[in-house]
């Protein structure tokens, strides 16, 4: 109690003092601490949120549209994290954001266990340009973070910027027409165009498509060449294809070109754009009546070895068509009908390496003449389908005069092979001599047999009665087998053997007069004979043995193989058969 009093009487010896000058430094200091505590109290979560990283990396920088970058997300710390949201951004429209993958990855940090969070998109360039991504948004415990993930380009396809030389690598395709004509030719080009050549040992590799639906000739590569482009200058390879659509007519794609450039960092392929063609029908109007399906623009010329040639023998016609087109599909042109000529070679023999070229082709012809005289072969016609155009148009030959001479083999003892005027007219008149002559001995033969023949019917008493001649009676009209069989009897096939070329000729010649007085064979070849054949019913069997025999005569007409008499007879009774079998087919 006393102390209390003693205590009492100090805290009033002090109080004085209190009142007067202590007070104001006590408040002061009293508000000064409060102040501390409140700012502690709100600024704890910043000091908290400095111990917080949050980052947003976009990889590759540098894209070409159609490729994708990778945008990787994180936020960690010192201090246990929990309860942490996704991150919140929208690069629409630029870019479209598709989630790959999230992921927690515990660490240990003086000795308290952190927690970081990292998050994985895939970004899908929607456009061409140079873009500045926005602020990706992260929110933990109330608070709010920002990271920024800088800066995109994107390029196009068929365009690659080299960020160590500053190249520039592009590729382009096209075509010289979008509306090409069925089987018309058109051309494809795909160029690579670069300012640098790329700083690696590997050199680029185009990828050409595969052109479904087109017949396509050979790749060209065009010569390395230099062009001025935006005040640059270019470098460029340029490959060349031709196409022919093959397919109906109506829309066709061509697929993207590529281009493989081998970077440093791994290859990148550039892109051309795809192209669209509409294949377009030959027109009906105007189309002539000898049109095979050439299309372009054509030349034709034809050619003879010698203006001249001696009956029967063969004479070798060269027809030639040059110029530009759907060259690699064309047919051969058909000749027109020449009276009294067998002719024979294209359209379907084949043709030989050497009369082929990339802009043109060469058919070789065999023409024969049966009759002496002046001959003259027509103009050849060849129809073509002009597309720049757009008609018709037809290239013609000039006409062949030819002379056709007597076969030497036939005059005997002749050897001129241009014999002058008089020369022939002493000839034919020797013919002619030698004529009378024979027809005189057999007129005298006859009428000596004949007054031998009326003295043994007088002697034996079977001669005429009443002293008159025996009359003829009427004979049967001769028909075209009756005519053929007459001649090939008159054929020797006792002959000398190194006189093939002489029988196989007659042969020939008696068969195809029977043929075109029986069946109007129109032309003196193989493939018209088949025609007609089946125009005229006659039987496949007997058309082929027709076929062989014909095959077999040209044979012996031009090689130098002799013929025995017992051939000569086994070819003339294969040739009464068939035409017997064709007589009673008709």
């Amino acid at each position: 109690m006393e102390e209390w009093k003693k205590g009492r009487r100090g805290w009033k010896n002090w109080d004085p003092l209190f009142h007067s000058s202590t007070l104001p430094i006590l408040l002061t200091k009293g508000l000064l601490i409060f102040f501390v505590g409140i700012v502690f109290t709100f600024l704890a979560p910043e000091a908290q949120s400095r111990e917080l990283n949050v980052a947003a990396v976009v990889k590759p920088r540098y894209i070409q549209l159609g490729e994708k970058a990778r945008l990787d997300l994180t936020i960690s710390g010192d201090t246990f994290i929990k309860h942490i949201e996704a991150p919140k951004f929208n690069f629409l429209p630029d870019f479209l954001a598709v989630p790959l993958h999230s992921k927690t990855i515990p660490q240990l940090k003086a000795d308290k266990i952190a927690v970081s969070m990292a998050w994985a998109y895939e970004l899908i360039p929607q456009a061409v340009g140079d873009f500045t991504l926005s602020d990706v948004q992260f929110a933990y415990q109330g608070n709010t973070y920002f990271a920024n993930p800088g800066t995109v380009r994107v390029g196009r396809a068929d365009t690659y910027q080299d960020p160590s030389t500053a190249s520039v690598h592009q590729v382009e395709a096209e075509v010289d027409t979008a509306k090409p004509y069925l089987n018309a030719p058109f051309t494809y080009t795909f160029r690579y165009l670069y300012t640098a050549v790329l700083p690696t040992q590997e050199s680029p590799t185009p990828r050409i498509p595969e052109f479904p639906g087109f017949f396509v000739e050979g790749l060209q590569k065009v010569p390395t060449y230099t062009q001025q482009i935006r005040g640059r200058t270019f470098w460029i390879e340029e490959y060349t294809h031709k196409l022919y659509p093959m397919m109906k007519p109506g829309e066709i794609v061509i697929a993207p070109a590529e281009l493989l450039l081998p970077l440093p960092q791994g290859h990148k392929t550039l892109k051309t754009q795809s192209l669209t063609l509409t294949v377009q029908p030959i027109p009906e109007t105007g189309r002539p009546a000898h049109f095979s399906g050439a299309i372009g623009e054509y030349q034709i010329s034809a050619e003879v070895e010698r203006g001249w040639v001696e009956v029967g023998n063969a004479l070798t016609l060269i027809v030639r068509i040059s110029g530009h087109g759907n060259i690699q599909t064309i047919t051969p042109p058909k000749l027109p009908t020449i009276p009294g000529v067998m002719v024979s070679g294209p359209p379907h023999a084949k043709e030989h390496p050497e009369h082929i070229t990339s802009t043109g082709r060469v058919y070789t012809y065999v023409l024969t003449p049966a009759r002496t005289g002046a001959l003259r072969i027509p103009a050849i016609k060849y129809a073509y389908f002009n597309p720049s155009r757009a008609v018709y148009a037809t290239a013609e030959t000039t006409s062949i005069p030819i002379s056709v001479r007597p076969n030497p083999n036939d005059l005997v003892g002749i050897e001129d092979t241009d014999p002058s005027p008089w020369r022939l007219w002493l000839i034919l008149f020797g013919i002619l001599l030698l004529g009378l002559l024979v027809a005189g001995f057999f007129w005298y033969r006859s009428g000596f047999q004949w007054s031998i023949d009326a003295f043994v019917k007088a002697a034996s008493g079977t001669g005429a009665t009443d002293g008159g001649e025996q009359k003829p009676t009427d004979s049967a009209p001769v028909t075209p087998a009756a005519q053929v069989h007459q001649a090939l009897t008159a054929l020797n096939p006792r002959g000398m053997e190194d006189a093939a070329t002489a029988f196989a000729n007659t042969l020939v010649q008696v068969l195809y007069e029977y043929l075109e007085d029986t069946l109007g064979l129109a032309q003196r070849n193989i493939d018209t004979v088949r025609e007609a054949c089946v125009a005229a019913g006659v039987s496949a069997s007997v058309c082929d043995e027709l076929v062989d025999l014909l095959t077999k005569c040209e044979y012996h007409r031009f090689a130098p193989v002799p013929l025995s008499a017992d051939e000569r007879q086994a070819l003339i009774e294969r040739t009464e058969s068939v035409i017997s079998k064709i007589a009673v087919s008709d």
